[in-house]
């Protein structure tokens, strides 16, 4: 249990979700670890997502546009109105999808090994999800709002939500996926080729080594992959490149050592 009662707000970006926002917005409310606010930013729907919110939280209310936001830097500056509004006593601030319902002990899991261990971003798992130690999950990640908000939140550039993980790792602090706390259900969306050539300029902006990137490519059979990543409109993080290909080489080389090792314990 925690010492103090912590103040914890969430995040919720909608566009056109009225089929999914009552669920995911009645898991919220329904936790143990009871948030002080919820925040939906409203992006632009054409349907009932808003009226559906009210009943819930703060609605800030977005312009319409065509086009969707997803795995674009403009999501992120959709996401920063919603943070700006976080009150400054905040101690912890989740970011949840409008799709996604999760577990009634779920906050309540994640804060109290965050606190214990002192780890400042941090999610449960999703059953059949890729899975690393170091990469919470989008939705479903709670972080320590003051240490986030000191570095403006959420950067505008391709990249932006997995920046925030590595410049907080380069700065020395702890980020974690709990594989062991379920993070509940989340609707299941197709990898296009879009998204795909969105992810590679993720890369690109992130200072991914080509060889890794390569890598990436060829495990997801993507020439729209390949093609972000070789774009030479993207602007690169300066500040934690060097870093990202140090982290790369290390996760690297730790699995070289334990295929190595299952194989001599075969």
């Amino acid at each position: 249990m925690m010492e103090r009662k912590l103040r914890l707000y969430a995040v919720v970006p909608a566009r056109n979700e009225e089929v999914f926002i009552e669920q995911t917005l009645s898991s919220l409310v329904r936790q143990t670890l009871k948030v002080q606010g919820i925040i939906i930013v409203n992006d632009g729907s054409e349907d009932k997502t808003a009226d559906i919110a009210t009943r819930y939280g703060v609605v800030v209310n977005l312009p319409p546009h065509k086009e969707s936001y997803v795995g674009r830097p403009e999501l992120a500056l959709v996401l920063n109105e919603g943070l700006k509004r976080v009150p400054e006593d905040c101690d912890y601030v989740l970011i949840l999808g409008a799709d996604h319902v999760l577990p009634q002990d779920y906050l309540e899991k994640v804060v109290s090994r965050m606190v214990e261990e002192d780890v400042k971003v941090a999610s449960g798992y999703i059953e059949g999800e890729r899975y690393h130690p170091e990469m919470p999950r989008g939705s479903g990640r709670i972080y320590d709002f003051k240490l986030f908000k000191s570095m403006g939140f959420f950067p505008v550039n391709w990249g932006w939500e997995s920046y925030v993980l590595f410049k907080f790792m380069q700065m020395g602090y702890k980020v974690k996926c709990y594989r062991d706390i379920a993070a509940g259900k989340v609707r299941s969306t197709s990898m296009t080729k879009t998204k795909l050539y969105y992810y590679g300029k993720a890369m690109k902006a992130l200072g991914y080594d080509f060889k890794y990137a390569l890598g990436r490519v060829i495990v997801n059979r993507s020439l729209s992959m390949l093609k972000g990543y070789m774009s030479r409109d993207v602007k690169v993080y300066d500040d934690i490149a060097e870093f990202v290909k140090k982290w790369q080489r290390n996760v690297f080389w730790s699995r070289v050592k334990q295929v190595l090792s299952i194989g001599k314990n075969g």
